[in-house]
């Protein structure tokens, strides 16, 4: 099985739904781990948009391209 790596954070569920849609249309499979939100801990980033272990630099690549990441993040 391969293991996931967690390339996006949000405790906005939409934000997550659009970077995956791009990942996906650029050929990243990725997941949304946790799709509810939890609204007792804002600020936490209650799902997470996971890829695999060896999509991750490309990955990050492409959520840096399409401006859903900045290069600090990595």
């Amino acid at each position: 099985m391969d293991e996931l790596v967690v390339v996006k954070t949000s405790d906005f569920e939409a934000d997550l739904l659009i970077a995956q849609s791009y990942l996906l249309d650029n050929g990243i499979d990725c997941v949304i781990n946790k799709g509810y939100i939890t609204i007792s801990m804002p600020g936490r980033g209650s799902a997470s948009l996971e890829v695999r272990s060896e999509d991750y630099q490309r990955a990050m690549e492409l959520l840096i391209e399409g401006g859903f990441a900045n290069s600090e993040e990595d």
